[in-house]
């Protein structure tokens, strides 16, 4: 499935409802559901919030499909280069007043996916992000 999102906010609960959809007609589990739905969200918001710092209405592009035991999605946008990868880990040792602010999100989708790469092809960034269906080890 591929979606056109607008660099609006309100744009995140329509792709979540449709994402939804997606994982109950492909026997995902309903937590499984709520990991992609968080990473998604995350990532979504990052495009929304900074992709565009000219505040214009811009579209970004979304796939999303099931092979065997595995979600992939793709996020693809034309806003300015940036590598959410190239981002060290936060400090989540330290209390919540001694820590930096930012990283989380992709610290949080680094943590729900098996695989995250980033590509910059065409003056676009794509992200794509590879989800198992199962649950990891030791949950």
């Amino acid at each position: 499935m591929q979606f056109d999102i607008k660099n609006n906010i309100n744009e995140i609960s329509r792709i979540c409802d449709e994402v939804q959809k997606f994982c109950n007609e492909n026997d995902v589990s309903e937590e499984k559901y709520h990991d992609v739905a968080l990473i998604l969200d995350e990532m979504i918001t990052n495009i929304i919030n900074y992709a565009y710092p000219d505040g214009g209405e811009h579209n970004f592009t979304m796939k999303i499909e099931k092979n065997d035991d595995w979600i992939n999605i793709s996020l693809i946008d034309n806003g300015i280069a940036f590598d959410p990868l190239s981002l060290e880990n936060p400090d989540t040792e330290s209390s919540i007043e001694e820590r930096q602010i930012g990283g989380l999100g992709i610290f949080i989708v680094k943590q729900l996916s098996e695989v995250v790469e980033y590509s910059r092809i065409d003056d676009k960034n794509k992200l794509d992000i590879k989800i198992s269906i199962h649950n990891k080890q030791g949950e």
